[in-house]
């Protein structure tokens, strides 16, 4: 009988341990299945980013940590075990045997699951955001991305128009119908433009390079150029600032939350531990002597409790101050958008209906007065310099909207599966 106390003594605490140990993660898995070689619509970027990422990996990670550690708000501290053998209650040898376990009460143990499973929806909150900003990180590069493609195609356009007037002023100072002047400003005229679009190829190589990263290909990424270069919005982009929609408000009232359940913790952890325990022992070698126990734990200085108490409180003030905050600004800024929105949309519908009109007959007008021998080739090139800067300011008014209609999804749109 004592032996198999002994034997269940000395077992106990492996038991315990076991059942509170976490299982160990798997090692995370591979990219993901392979992306098909060739241009990605921005719908086929969005869903390999989110699955490639390794951002999103961690965010993964980290809060199937966090729903392992939820298992551990059970943890029973550890069983202490006594043995003793000699001469314990006289000149014969003896053997005693005690076992003790302290423990909270119940409510204490519940608190603690029930803010390991807070942190829980914390990190799965922490994990959207995560998740929100790659997505807005790659709309903006794809978006930039397709504008390169724009800003290229408009410089091999006019660098091509440009090529041909030298053409043809070279032939008109060989033939003398007309000075140098005219000749060396169209070679240098083609010179700068072949700069330019050396610059801007070299852009769009970065920025290629720059999306293979986020979307973790191993490799640069290639586009749809087909693609609109202007971003659209649905009525789902525009929804009202809620935590639903933006995950910023949702993490910061999730961690409100969590303070609130921390504080329950301390608050519960002022009562009393139990304490119960088995004592058994041979008097002059005879059996039969146990003892059961019963006692509790009291701290003996309550101060210290009391201020983790009120540190947790003002843990709980902190964090809706944060909310208050954050939501002014988001609030603000959200107006501030709506409002640059309509401006925008208002200057690119004058760019498509006004000035690239305007800007597609001045080249015609041009280009055939200068075939006809109306205009020299200085006169051409100062004559058609507008039409180029109104196809260029185009593309950064489409830039500035795109980069203010991506902060309004990313503020109020919603989250990409």
């Amino acid at each position: 009988m004592f032996y198999r106390f002994l034997l269940l003594a000395l077992l106990l605490p492996g038991l315990l341990r076991a059942q509170t140990t976490p299982r160990t993660l798997p090692p995370p898995s591979p990219a993901g299945p392979a992306v098909a070689e060739g241009p990605l619509t921005l719908q086929q970027a969005l869903q390999t980013g989110l699955r490639q990422s390794l951002l999103v990996q961690t965010g993964n990670l980290a809060v199937e940590q966090q729903r392992v550690l939820a298992r551990t708000g059970y943890d029973v501290p550890r069983t202490v075990v006594d043995y003793q053998v000699g001469q314990i209650s006289g000149p014969l040898r003896d053997q005693s045997l005690n076992i003790v376990q302290q423990a909270a009460l119940p409510g204490v143990y519940g608190a603690q699951r029930r803010l390991l499973e807070g942190q829980i929806l914390t990190a799965e909150q922490r994990a959207r955001t995560q998740r929100r900003e790659l997505v807005h990180t790659i709309r903006s590069t794809y978006y930039e991305l397709l504008l390169s493609y724009r800003r290229t195609a408009l410089l091999r356009r006019q660098d091509s128009l440009y090529r041909r007037a030298a053409r043809a002023a070279r032939i008109r100072y060989q033939t003398g119908e007309t000075n140098r002047l005219e000749q060396v400003s169209a070679e240098a005229r083609r010179l700068e433009l072949q700069n330019q679009l050396a610059l801007a190829l070299t852009t769009q190589q970065v920025q290629q390079q720059q999306l293979g990263v986020l979307l973790n290909l191993g490799r640069p990424a290639t586009i749809d150029t087909t693609a609109a270069a202007v971003v659209p919005l649905t009525p789902a982009d525009t929804a009202t600032l809620t935590a639903a929609s933006n995950p910023t408000l949702a993490l910061l009232e999730q961690e409100i939350d969590v303070s609130k359940r921390q504080t329950k913790v301390e608050q519960l952890r002022r009562l009393p531990d139990v304490r119960l325990g088995y004592f058994n022992q041979t008097i002059n070698k005879e059996t039969g002597f146990h003892v059961a126990q019963a006692g509790i734990a009291l701290p003996l200085l309550g101060g210290m409790q009391k201020a983790r108490i009120q540190a947790a409180r003002l843990g709980e003030q902190a964090a809706e101050a944060q909310l208050r905050y954050a939501t002014t600004q988001l609030t603000g800024q959200l107006a501030a958008l709506r409002q640059q929105l309509v401006r925008a949309q208002a200057s690119l519908r004058y760019y498509e209906q006004t000035a690239l009109p305007q800007a597609r007959l001045i080249l015609d007008t041009a280009e055939k007065s200068f075939r006809a021998g109306d205009i020299e080739y200085v006169e051409y090139v100062v004559n058609t310099e507008p039409a180029w800067q109104i196809r260029t300011a185009y593309l950064e008014q489409i830039r500035q909207y795109n980069e203010l209609a991506l902060s309004l999804q990313t503020l109020t749109g919603p989250d990409i599966q």
